[in-house]
């Protein structure tokens, strides 16, 4: 199993305790450099695999094709910020899963640089904001999506393709879903994806 564990924008302090958990217990633990490997280094010490920005997918396709082989081993690869955004997690789930697609993938969130950021800055969102990196969206998060069939129609008209709901999540009740219902519930995100 390879589980991607964020670590959060620098501070220690900001792990979660599931993040924690998993370093704590896992076979081996991978980390994309030196900043990384610092913070893990408080709960254990981690192989470091540098990932530099010219060759990143080259050291992806030779860590995957390791990885590929340990499917019983409990692998935490742990990134700063959080795994899902913008990370080299994601160039080695898709080198992993090209080789072996039925190693079980994790993803541990954490706190995103984006949202330390908005609270170092005392910034508050009450509408809207944009991630990005090149002013194309590939992915839209829809928060608070109580009227979800109304924003999923939407998304669809402006070249969202797949829509997925995202309710309650890590609570009860949760449910992840393509087929979108009329309303949902107020913990809830639609996700929009250019495909």
């Amino acid at each position: 199993m390879l589980i991607g564990v964020s670590l959060g924008p620098g501070d220690p302090e900001l792990l979660t305790l599931k993040a924690i958990k998993i370093i704590k217990d896992a076979d081996e633990v991978i980390v994309p450099g030196e900043m990384a490997a610092k913070i893990v280094r408080i709960y254990r010490e981690p192989r470091i695999v540098e990932f530099p920005m010219k060759d990143g997918k080259k050291v992806a396709k030779e860590l995957a094709k390791e990885i590929s082989q340990r499917e019983k081993d409990l692998i935490a690869f742990c990134c700063l910020g959080d795994v899902s955004l913008y990370s080299t997690f994601s160039l080695l789930t898709e080198e992993v899963l090209k080789i072996n697609p039925k190693i079980e993938i994790k993803v541990i969130p954490g706190v995103s640089s984006v949202s330390a950021a908005l609270a170092a800055t005392k910034i508050f969102i009450k509408k809207s904001l944009l991630i990005t990196t090149n002013f194309e969206e590939e992915v839209v998060a829809v928060m608070k999506a109580k009227k979800s069939a109304e924003v999923a129609e939407k998304l669809r008209t402006i070249g969202y393709s797949k829509i997925l709901l995202v309710e309650r999540l890590f609570m009860n009740g949760e449910r992840i879903c393509s087929e979108i219902p009329e309303e949902a519930d107020y913990f809830s995100i639609i996700l929009g994806v250019k495909e």
